[in-house]
């Protein structure tokens, strides 16, 4: 598949929005393996973003572990109650 459309960056700055932590918990996540790591927008700058499907990615991921996690609850709350 040839999708020649531009990827989205998302600035350090923009973060919260997708995903709601502050810039040390992003770093601590991106450490452990955790969080999409940022791309450099030059050779010798500082400044650097992440691209958007990565991050929605991300989102999806943690929307599924939670439902797992959920789903986990429920199951030992009823062999409990049996």
């Amino acid at each position: 598949m040839n999708d020649s459309r531009p990827y989205r960056l998302v600035r350090e700055r923009d973060l919260p929005t997708y995903a709601g932590l502050r810039r040390t918990q992003i770093a601590e996540l991106i450490k452990r393996g955790e969080f999409p790591r940022p791309i450099r927008l030059s050779d010798g700058g500082r400044a650097k973003a992440w691209l958007e499907d990565e991050l929605v990615i991300w989102q999806r991921q943690r929307l599924a572990k939670r439902d797992i996690d959920l789903t986990k609850t429920k199951m030992s709350r009823t062999q409990c109650s049996a």
